[in-house]
C-alpha cells in the first residue's frame, strides 16, 4: 500500500481527512506521529466536531489524558513506557494518541497510524502509514 497524504494550508478544514478516518467501521485507534506544532490536536479537534463532542477539545500536555464522551486523547510525549494505566478507558471509545511513537502500545487491531508534519510550503501534511 502506498502511503496516502493529505494536506492543508494553515487553518483550513480537515473534512476529508476526518471523513476518511471515521469511514473505518471498528476503529480503536488513531496514532499520531510528527512534528510539535504540525497538527495532531487540531485534528483531534476536528474529529471532535464529527462526532458531535460537546465539550471543547484542548491539548492534553498537561494532564496527559483527557476524556470525551466518544473518545480519550492522550498526549505521550512525555511518557516512555506504556499506556496501562489509561488501558480501561479504551473499552467503548476511540483512543487518539498524540506521539504515539514514545510508548509501547496496546495491542490494537483496528487503527490508523498518521505521521503529522510540515512540508517546504509551511502546509500541514497527514500522512496515513498504516491502516489495520
Amino acid at each position: 500500500m502506498s502511503n496516502l497524504k493529505f494536506i492543508y494550508k494553515n487553518n483550513e478544514p480537515l473534512d476529508k481527512l476526518v471523513d476518511y478516518i471515521l469511514s473505518f467501521k471498528n476503529l480503536e485507534a488513531l496514532l499520531l506521529i510528527g512534528e510539535l506544532g504540525a497538527g495532531k490536536t487540531t485534528l483531534t479537534s476536528q474529529i471532535a466536531k464529527k462526532l458531535n463532542e460537546p465539550k471543547t477539545v484542548i491539548s492534553p500536555t498537561f494532564n496527559t489524558i483527557l476524556v470525551y464522551d466518544k473518545f480519550v486523547h492522550i498526549d505521550a510525549y512525555k511518557l516512555t513506557t506504556n499506556l496501562f494505566a489509561y488501558e480501561d478507558y479504551f473499552e467503548d471509545k476511540l483512543a487518539i494518541i498524540e506521539w504515539a511513537e514514545n510508548v509501547t502500545l496496546p495491542k490494537f487491531k483496528h487503527y490508523i497510524k498518521i505521521k503529522v508534519y510540515f512540508d517546504n510550503e509551511q502546509n500541514h501534511v497527514f500522512e496515513v502509514m498504516e491502516e489495520q
